[in-house]
């Protein structure tokens, strides 16, 4: 009763957005002139000065669905930012370039990327305050807009800088970065003991990354590419050693200039 599903519209057909309006979502429109993971963020700050939403969860979608209830993560930890850590860290350091940010905010992205664990940008729950902020620093700080993924930079920089609640894995279960085996029976995405996961992202830019196939709700859904799967898994175990490394060798760089 006091939670509105709204959908940032940057091109739904004229079906799409009728069954949409008769099934109680809100629809805003979007301007399409850049990637969608970053220009929502300016339809989502339009969307927060018209109207009085005191919680706002800033999701993906087609990538991830909704098993269980989640309202109770919008009562908890009102005052912050809350998310979901990966197990391992994406390739993400390919977009902390000259195309994206300026020499000054690429330090300090730089910085933080090696250091602190990496936040999915996927399903992010802030105070109304809060949530403009971080839509204001990503239209801000990404200077090209017409690429997927340096928005999750600037999602990990201002999280960490002014700090987060982390939520539970199972409020944005990555399928391909998390150490938790997936398990899949009867179409429901289940973790260890056999319960529903309340938010599964089944993330990757491109559709034959995605490690799940035919993703949805019921039964003969929700197929695991097990090929697919195991090599991102193999890739992504590899890469969380050499991201520890290249942290170390960060931190002594770091050292080792300032005693000079």
């Amino acid at each position: 009763d006091d939670i509105d599903v709204v959908v940032l519209d940057y091109g739904l057909s004229l079906a799409q957005r009728y069954y949409l309006e008769h099934h109680g979502v809100r629809l805003h429109p979007g301007r399409r002139d850049g990637h969608v993971t970053v220009i929502r963020y300016r339809e989502t700050r339009d969307l927060l000065d018209s109207s009085p939403y005191e919680q706002i969860c800033l999701c993906d979608s087609g990538d991830l669905i909704f098993q269980d209830d989640i309202s109770g993560v919008f009562q908890h930890c009102p005052d912050r930012f809350r998310a979901v850590c990966e197990d391992a860290k994406p390739v993400f350091s390919f977009f902390i370039k000259d195309d994206f940010f300026l020499p000054e905010d690429r330090q300090r992205i730089t910085d933080s990327f090696l250091k602190n664990r990496m936040i999915n940008g996927g399903f992010i729950i802030a105070p109304r305050a809060q949530m403009r902020e971080l839509c204001d620093t990503c239209l801000r700080m990404i200077l090209d807009k017409s690429h997927f993924g340096p928005d999750q930079l600037v999602v990990n920089y201002l999280l960490h800088q002014q700090g987060f609640e982390e939520l539970e894995r199972r409020y944005n279960f990555v399928v391909a970065t998390s150490a938790e085996p997936v398990r899949i029976e009867n179409g429901l995405i289940l973790d260890q003991e056999r319960q529903r996961i309340a938010v599964v992202h089944n993330a990757g830019n491109f559709r034959f990354l995605r490690p799940i196939d035919n993703f949805g709700y019921g039964p003969g859904h929700n197929v695991l590419k097990k090929e697919i799967y195991t090599a991102l898994r193999g890739f992504y175990a590899s890469r969380s050693g050499l991201a520890t490394a290249q942290e170390t060798v960060q931190r002594s760089r770091r050292e080792l200039t300032a005693l000079i």
